[in-house]
Parts: structure tokens; sequence; C-alpha cells
């Protein structure tokens, strides 16, 4: 009997610290009447492992660990910075969603497509989240235009590391993205799952779409991308939202 072999060509382990907050548009509304959305923190930490089968394929899983509420400390930087740059004060964090434990699992699998080699590709991506803070499954589709590198060693999903990572080319493209995403539970949002003492919660839109454009350049030392994200609206009551993303990451090499 033979024994199996790994395949893998390169492995990769990310590790997470995150601090994210959600306020309404209004701020200054007392009244939780006003609010398009609810007041919400989230402080967590996550690793990841991803697994690049061949040089255009990738397996990512990984594990989500945090809290909601007061101890994500959410309210007090917020509170705090404002008051120190004369913003505005949040008016609405005593109806926040209130302190519950998020435990997720997440994975994705990646395909790359090469339609021109190194000139042009379209990259898919699957996957999804389950627990008991975020469960929701998506499907996105990138199309890239520029100087390309494989996936395995492309500032796309970070892999710009590890075993060679060393000697690449350097890249820079263009790239624009579709994604649709479907929805079951968003703590954020609806509040824990096993009780409803959160003083304002809203149920999600289950459907979901979003598009992105951006630019992505690397080198051996740095990568850098600016993306523009626009996402249908998330929650019942309140909009469509976009915003602009930016990424710088350097690497430090083993002499």
């Amino acid at each position: 009997m033979s024994a199996s072999k790994d395949t893998t060509q390169k492995q990769t382990i990310n590790l997470e610290l995150g601090h994210k907050f959600f306020t309404p548009d209004g701020i200054t509304f007392r009244n939780a009447i006003n609010f398009d959305r609810p007041y919400a923190g989230l402080l967590y930490v996550s690793a990841a492992k991803a697994r690049f089968l061949n040089r255009k394929t990738r397996i990512n899983y990984g594990v989500q660990l945090g809290t909601t509420g007061r101890p994500s400390l959410a309210a007090d930087l917020q509170i705090w910075y404002h008051n120190a740059v004369g913003f505005k004060r949040p008016a609405g964090w005593g109806f926040q969603i209130r302190t519950a434990l998020v435990l997720n699992i997440f994975g994705a699998y990646n395909k790359q497509f090469s339609l021109l080699p190194g000139r042009l590709d379209l990259i898919s991506s699957t996957g999804g989240s389950i627990g008991t803070g975020f469960t929701n499954a998506y499907q996105n589709l990138d199309l890239r235009i520029g100087q390309l590198n494989d996936l395995d060693i492309s500032p796309f999903f970070n892999a710009v590391i590890g075993r060679g990572s060393q000697n690449f080319g350097a890249s820079a493209y263009f790239y624009v993205g579709y994604g649709l995403t479907y929805v079951a539970h968003d703590i954020t949002t609806e509040g824990s799952l096993f009780n409803d003492n959160s003083p304002h919660t809203v149920g999600v839109v289950p459907w979901n779409q979003g598009v992105r454009i951006g630019l992505a350049t690397s080198s051996n030392d740095a990568t850098f991308k600016v993306t523009f994200h626009w996402i249908s609206k998330e929650v019942k009551t309140a909009r469509d939202n976009s915003y602009l993303s930016l990424m710088l990451a350097l690497r430090f090499k083993n002499k």
C-alpha cells in the first residue's frame, strides 16, 4: 500500500488582531428609532492557513475568536478620539450590540484562470464562514490586467512571502471584481444567536452585491494596493455604501 504524497506547493500562515466598530450615519441621534443600523464593536483574533496546491490554486481556512459589546472597547476608543480631535461625539453607544462570544470557522477556494498568460487573468474565489458571529457564503470574480504573477507569488492574496518568493518579477496590475454574498447571520446587526438582549437590532438583507476597482504594485521589498469598494445595502434600514481602502506591506528578508 503506497503512502499518499502531499502535493502542496507552498503554505503560509496569517495571524490577525482586528478591532472594528460600526455606527449609523447619524451619530448625533440619541433615539434608536433614528438609527439606520445598530452601533456595534468587534475585537477579535484570527489564525488562518493557506495551502497553494499548485501555482494557480489556493485553499485557505482558519478560525476567528472575539467579542462584541463593552469588552470590545469600540465605544471607549471612538468617543476618546472624537473628543481628542474635535469631532462630533457619537451619542448612541448605549444602544450597542451587547456582549457575546464570536467564534467562527471560515474557508475559501481560489482558482486562477489565465486568459493571456502574464497579462490577463480571472480569479474565482468561493468561500464562507459559519459560527456564532457570522454565517455566510460568497462567490467573487476578479479580472486582472497588467504584469501578472501566479497566485503563489502574487500580492493578490498576500503570497509574496515564503518559498519561491525571493526573486520574482515585479508586478503592477489593474483589477475589477464582482461578488455575490448570501448572509444568514451577522452579529453586528442582529445581535447574539442565543438571546435578544441587545436594545437595538436590525435584520440583514440576505443577498448583497459588491464591486471593487483597484490598482496593485509589488516589488521584492513592498506591496501597495488601493481599492474602491461599493457594497449594496447590508441591512434593511440602511443604504448601499462605498469606501476606499489602502494597503502597504513591507517585507523583511533574512540575511
